[in-house]
C-alpha cells in the first residue's frame, strides 16, 4: 500500500489530537497541575491557615539536616531493599515450583495470589491480630512450644521485620506470577541443550534461566523497590510509625508533616524528593531494558 496523501495525513493528525485532548485535560488537572503546585509549595511556608510565604530552599535544607527525616529515609530503604532482596529470591523459587506439573497447581496459584487481591488495610489489620501478644495465634503457638514470645509490633528491633514479613506475604503471589510468565518464555531448546551437556539444575538456572529472564527480573526488582519506597499504610495501621521512629517511613513522615503538623511546605518538599528518587530509579532501569532488548533483537 502507498503512503496516504499529505492532506489525509494532516487530517488524521488533527483528528488524533482532538481525540487525545479530553484525556490530556483530565491528566493535566489530576496529575500534572497538582505536581506543579506541590513543587511550588515546597518552596514556601504554608500551614493551610494563612497564605503561602516563599522561603526558597529552606524546607529542603531543613530536611537534609533533620535527624527524624534521616531515620525515615533509612527505614524506608531497609524496607524497600528487604522486599527486593528477599522477595525476588522467594518469588523466583515459587515460580520455579509452579513451572513444573503439580497436582492442584491451578488451585495453588490462585491461593498464593489471593493476598494480592486484599487491600493493604485489610492485610495490616489481619496481621496485627496475628502479631497480637495476648490473643494472637503466633505468640500462642510459641508459648505452647515453650519458646520465648516476641513483641512483634512493640519491639523496635522486631517492628520493621514484622511489617516486612506481612508485606512479602501480600505481594509474593503477584510477583511470582510475573516471574512464572518469564520462565514460560525461556526457550525450551536452551534448557534441552544444557541437559544434553549434563548441566545440573543449578547450572541450568544460573547460566540459562536467569540470563534469559534479565528483563523480567529487572522489572520485578524496580517495581518492587519503587513500591517499597512509598510504604505508608502498613506503618500507619500497624504501628503509627513506632515504637519510637522504628517504622517511620518517608511517606509516613510526609503524612504527619501535612496533616498533623500542618507543615505543608515540608510535606511538599518530601513529595518532590521522593518523586525525583523514583524517577532516578526508573529511568536507568528503562534504559537498561531498552539496551538489552536491542541486543536481543540483533542476536
Amino acid at each position: 500500500m502507498g503512503r496516504a496523501p499529505a492532506g489525509i495525513e494532516r487530517r488524521q493528525r488533527i483528528a488524533g489530537r482532538w481525540l487525545l485532548s479530553p484525556a490530556l485535560v483530565v491528566l493535566s488537572l489530576t496529575t500534572i497541575v497538582p505536581m506543579l503546585f506541590a513543587a511550588f509549595l515546597s518552596f514556601t511556608k504554608y500551614d493551610l491557615l494563612s497564605a503561602p510565604r516563599f522561603v526558597g530552599l529552606a524546607n529542603y535544607v531543613q530536611l537534609l539536616t533533620d535527624p527524624t527525616f534521616g531515620t525515615a529515609v533509612a527505614n524506608t530503604l531497609e524496607f524497600a531493599l528487604g522486599q527486593v532482596v528477599i522477595g525476588i529470591v522467594v518469588a523466583f523459587f515459587i515460580a520455579m515450583l509452579f513451572n513444573n506439573p503439580l497436582v492442584g497447581g491451578g488451585l495453588m496459584r490462585t491461593m498464593i495470589y489471593v493476598p494480592q487481591a486484599m487491600s493493604y488495610v485489610t492485610v495490616a489489620l489481619l496481621w496485627s491480630f496475628l502479631y497480637d501478644p495476648f490473643v494472637g495465634p503466633i505468640d500462642a503457638a510459641l508459648r505452647a512450644a515453650g519458646l520465648p514470645t516476641v513483641n512483634f509490633l512493640t519491639d523496635a528491633n522486631a517492628a520493621m521485620p514484622s511489617i516486612l514479613g506481612m508485606s512479602l506475604w501480600r505481594n509474593l503471589g503477584y510477583f511470582s506470577i510475573i516471574l512464572l510468565a518469564g520462565l514460560k518464555a525461556v526457550p525450551g531448546e536452551l534448557i534441552e541443550a544444557a541437559k544434553i551437556d549434563h548441566a545440573g539444575w543449578w547450572a541450568r538456572t544460573r547460566h540459562v534461566v536467569i540470563p534469559s529472564m534479565r528483563n523480567t527480573l529487572l522489572f520485578v526488582g524496580v517495581t518492587w523497590f519503587m513500591g517499597g519506597l512509598q510504604m505508608f499504610t502498613q506503618a500507619y495501621v500497624m504501628t503509627q510509625g513506632g515504637p519510637g521512629d522504628a517504622t517511620r517511613t518517608v511517606v509516613y513522615d510526609m503524612y504527619q508533616s501535612a496533616f498533623t503538623d500542618l507543615n505543608i511546605g515540608r510535606a511538599s518538599a518530601i513529595a518532590v524528593l521522593l518523586f525525583l528518587v523514583v524517577v532516578l530509579v526508573a529511568l536507568p532501569a528503562r534504559l537498561v531494558q531498552e539496551i538489552q532488548s536491542r541486543r536481543a533483537a540483533r542476536a
